[in-house]
C-alpha cells in the first residue's frame, strides 16, 4: 500500500512555522495511522531527520490533556514523546518520532521466541511501575480525572450494551443478578487504592525506540488502581504470543507481594472491567464507527475474561454472561 501523500497549505504553513528550514520539496510526508478515534498521524523525513505530525480536532477535551501531561511530566519520566509545536487553530501536533515498533509489532516478529518477547514485557513492566511510582502531586492534569465507582459502572455498561446487547443480541442475559454484581463489582474496583494509569495501555500504545521503552495516546491518563494498567498489558487481546505460563510469570514478576491473595484477588478485579471496556469499545467500532476489523479480537478478549473469571468466584453471572457470549463465537 503506497503511504506518500500531499500535505495540505495548512500543514504545509503549520510545518513552516515549526520548523523554521522546512521546505516542503526536501521532506517526504508518508501516512503513520489512524487511531481508533478520528485523529490522523503523519511521518515527515528528511534525511536523518524525523518528525510525526498529529492532525487533530483541537475542540476534543482530551486536546490540552495532551499537550498539559507531556509538559508536566516529561522532565521526571522518559516514556513519552517531546511535543515541539502545536496549533490549535489547525488542530497540528508536532512531535517526535518514536519508530513503527510497538510492543505489537515486536511480538510478531520475535513470535518464535516467548524467551525474548517476556523480557521485553519485563522491560515494558518496569518503566509501567516506574510511572505508577510518580508522586501524584506531579499533575494536575492527570489527577482531574479518577477511575471510581461509577467509571468502572459505565465500563461494565458500555460491555453490556455494545458487546452483549449489541454484538451478540443477548440483552436477555442481562438480569438483575448481573446489575447486583456488576455493581459490586464496581464499588470494590473503585475503593482500591490509586496511582497514575495510562488507561489503555496496551501494545499499540507501547513503543520500543532505540531500545527504550515509550508510551503513546496517553491523554486519558487518569488515577485509578494500578493493576489496571497492568492487566491491559498482560491480557492485551491483540497479543496472541503470551500463553497462560507466561502471564502467570509476568503477573509475579509485577506483584510486590507475590503470595498476598488480596493483591492478586485485586488483580484480576481489575482484569475483568479492562476486559469489558475493550470489549464494548470493539463492538461499538465495528457496529457503529465503521470500522469492522475491531470484531476479530472479540474471540479472544471473551476467552481470557472467562479465564479471568475463574479467580472470581464472587461473581458468578457476570462470569455466565461472558461465557454465554463466547458460545456464539
Amino acid at each position: 500500500m503506497e503511504l506518500t501523500t500531499e500535505l495540505t497549505s495548512a500543514q504545509i504553513d503549520f510545518l513552516s512555522l515549526a520548523l523554521p528550514d522546512f521546505n516542503i520539496s526536501e521532506w517526504k510526508a508518508e501516512l503513520a495511522g489512524q487511531a481508533a478515534s478520528a485523529r490522523r498521524f503523519f511521518r515527515l523525513s528528511r534525511a536523518a531527520q524525523s518528525y510525526i505530525l498529529i492532525e487533530w480536532d483541537s475542540a476534543d477535551e482530551d486536546w490540552p490533556r495532551f499537550l498539559g501531561i507531556e509538559s508536566e511530566l516529561s522532565f521526571l519520566v522518559p516514556f513519552l514523546p517531546c511535543i515541539y509545536a502545536s496549533d490549535p487553530r489547525g488542530g497540528f501536533i508536532l512531535e517526535e518520532d518514536l519508530g513503527e515498533v510497538t510492543l505489537k509489532q515486536f511480538c510478531a516478529d520475535n513470535a518464535g521466541d516467548i524467551t525474548v518477547i517476556e523480557k521485553m514485557y519485563r522491560k515494558v513492566t518496569g518503566a509501567l511501575r516506574a510511572w505508577q511510582n510518580l508522586d501524584t502531586s506531579a499533575s494536575s492534569i492527570i489527577t482531574s480525572r479518577s477511575m471510581d465507582k461509577e467509571m468502572f459502572l459505565w465500563e461494565s455498561g458500555y460491555f453490556a450494551e455494545h458487546c452483549v446487547s449489541g454484538f451478540f443480541h443477548k440483552e436477555n442475559i442481562l438480569t438483575a443478578d448481573w446489575e447486583e454484581e456488576r455493581i459490586k463489582m464496581a464499588a470494590h474496583a473503585g475503593a482500591l487504592a490509586k496511582t497514575f494509569i495510562h488507561r489503555d495501555f496496551q501494545s499499540e500504545n507501547i513503543l520500543i525506540h532505540n531500545d527504550k521503552i515509550r508510551f503513546v495516546d496517553f491523554q486519558g491518563a487518569r488515577l485509578g488502581p494500578p493493576h489496571y494498567d497492568a492487566a491491559s498489558l498482560f491480557f492485551d487481546p491483540y497479543i496472541n504470543q503470551l500463553n497462560d505460563a507466561s502471564i502467570n510469570n509476568l503477573l509475579d514478576y509485577y506483584l510486590v507481594k507475590k503470595d498476598d491473595q488480596a493483591e492478586k484477588d485485586n488483580f484480576y478485579l481489575c482484569a475483568a472491567q479492562r476486559l469489558m471496556q475493550a470489549l464494548g469499545a470493539y463492538g461499538n467500532l465495528s457496529l457503529n464507527k465503521g470500522k469492522p476489523h475491531y470484531k476479530q479480537f472479540i474471540p479472544t478478549a471473551l476467552q481470557r475474561l472467562s479465564k479471568v473469571f475463574e479467580h472470581l468466584p464472587d461473581y458468578p453471572v457476570m462470569a455466565d454472561v461472558v461465557n454465554e457470549c463466547l458460545k456464539e463465537c
